[in-house]
């Protein structure tokens, strides 16, 4: 009876109870401890006030970004003249080979037009974004960058806290590796997954509103949901990424690991602005793309940091951070766009193989090949640039705050971000510039050996048509040397005996 009683539980485990009552009572106790532990306390006020999003474009991307500029209208910050227009600005900076980033500002929803007149540039906003915080890097001569940020409203801004302090009872579900297995999702599991999504959503509005606007070279991949971002979390007081020191700490997950699980060695913490830490780089970094966390405590913000912008406010807390950490998003940016191109090169020499074998070889592969240039157009100028700038530590000091971690071992020097990414940025811009010279030799190699294959033949095309025409010729010449009255009576007597033999069958 109890076996029966297993095999109706797994067929429906979520609608009959397992056989065991004290797994039953067991249960429901541990959902409340669970439901509990990971909960965000109310007076922290948890929120995430702006995602940002980054879209590179090289020559081949630079016509998307000069359609969207155009349709968008948009300005420098205070500027009122048609002149100072962004697209003009991004047209004689990419003509000129100037490295300069320009202020947009802020940039609100198309139906709050006339209700202000200091802010001059609008566009269509997603649902629960109140703003766009806009600026254009110009990072090298033929590489510009769009960094956007999104300020949410308090739907999307409290989502996290609202995921992680709703109650969740554990849920099953069948393995199919075994008649004998169940798996139970408990509430600390369905939290976790529940801010993986809305973490997804969020990414995927930034990379959609991308697509639409200003489509660039991430949103030519298709993978919205991996769109480049960077998100702040913030709270009233006390660390985000690791528990308050002093603190008791029970071994259990908590809230924190739910929001954002990351290690020691991958938190970064601003040493000229206390409170403020990021993390980049996880272990799922490369399924997921690039995505920073970034962490403010809010009681920890220095307020003569803000003194100039109308003291401590949110708004002028979000303005400084917008500043600070846009350059760290723009430069990791390009580590992601060098990672893809040479992603590119990979499967384009898997495509390559394929193309080869099978009917109509040649013309799959010289689309292969068309395509891939088509797509890569500019990118060997970008890489060299880039190895080239990457040579100069002061440059990406520069433009990312001096942000350090702890050594992988005691005694080590703490690491430092500007270094990293500097140091990630040459190795792969030298190796897709190697890359890049080895492919394109290799196509060169491979459209001479179609172009003799496809000669060879056409060589025998060709002398089988010479062999048809002679044939013909010679047929022509017997024709024309036969008598014209006996080659009349021969077809005249063959018609004739061709009738009378259907005839006679017909009648047999």
């Amino acid at each position: 009876m109890r076996q029966l009683h297993w095999q109706a539980h797994w067929l429906l485990p979520n609608l009959i109870p397992g056989p065991y009552r004290s797994h039953r009572d067991y249960e429901r106790d541990h959902d409340r401890k669970q439901n509990e532990r990971i909960r965000v306390p109310l007076e922290l006020d948890l929120r995430v006030n702006v995602i940002w999003g980054v879209e590179l474009y090289g020559s081949a991307e630079v016509e998307g970004l000069y359609s969207g500029l155009e349709k968008l209208g948009w300005k420098g910050a205070g500027a009122w003249n048609e002149k100072d227009s962004v697209l003009r600005w991004v047209r004689e900076r990419r003509s000129f080979g100037a490295e300069a980033w320009l202020n947009v500002g802020s940039v609100l929803g198309k139906e709050r037009r006339s209700n202000t007149s200091l802010i001059h540039n609008f566009a269509t906003l997603p649902p629960g974004v109140e703003s766009l915080m806009v600026r254009v890097h110009q990072i090298t001569s033929s590489l510009t960058a769009m960094v956007v940020g999104f300020e949410l409203d308090e739907s999307l801004a409290q989502r996290y806290a609202t995921e992680l302090n709703r109650d969740r009872t554990t849920y099953r579900r069948r393995s199919f590796r075994s008649r004998r297995w169940i798996e139970s999702i408990g509430p600390e599991n369905q939290k976790r997954e529940a801010i993986e999504v809305a973490r997804r959503d969020l990414r995927r509005m930034v990379g959609n509103w991308f697509g639409q606007h200003i489509p660039g070279f991430f949103s030519g991949l298709n993978r919205r949901e991996r769109f480049p971002t960077m998100e702040l979390l913030t709270s009233q007081s006390g660390p985000i990424f690791h528990e308050p020191e002093h603190s008791p700490n029970n071994g259990f997950p908590n809230w924190r690991w739910a929001l954002a699980n990351v290690s020691r060695h991958e938190t970064w913490t601003y040493k000229d602005l206390p409170g403020l830490q990021l993390s980049m780089g996880g272990f799922r970094a490369e399924e997921e793309g690039l995505h920073i966390l970034t962490a403010l405590d809010v009681a920890a913000f220095p307020e003569e940091r803000v003194k100039f912008y109308g003291g401590k406010t949110m708004n002028a807390v979000l303005y400084v951070c917008h500043e600070e950490l846009q350059g760290i998003l723009i430069h990791a940016s390009t580590l992601e766009y060098l990672k893809e191109q040479l992603r590119d090169i990979n499967v384009t020499r898997e495509n390559l193989k394929k193309a080869r074998s099978g009917r109509r070889s040649v013309k799959r592969s010289l689309r292969e090949i068309s395509q891939f240039f088509d797509r890569t157009l500019g990118s060997p100028a970008v890489a060299r640039e880039l190895a080239r700038k990457s040579k100069d530590l002061g440059w990406y000091n520069h433009d990312c705050p001096s942000f350090t971690t702890p050594g992988w071992r005691d005694g080590d020097k703490p690491r430092e971000l500007p270094e990293k990414i500097r140091g990630g940025v040459n190795y792969l811009a030298n190796r897709l510039t190697e890359e890049e010279v080895s492919i394109r030799e290799h196509f060169e190699q491979v459209s001479a050996v179609l172009s003799v294959r496809e000669s060879i033949k056409a060589q025998r095309r060709m002398e089988w048509l010479t062999v048809l025409a002679l044939v013909v010729a010679f047929a022509s010449l017997m024709v024309a040397f036969l008598p014209r009255d006996k080659l009349a009576r021969d077809l005249d007597a063959l018609r004739k005996d061709v009738v009378s033999a259907f005839w006679q069958a017909r009648e047999g």
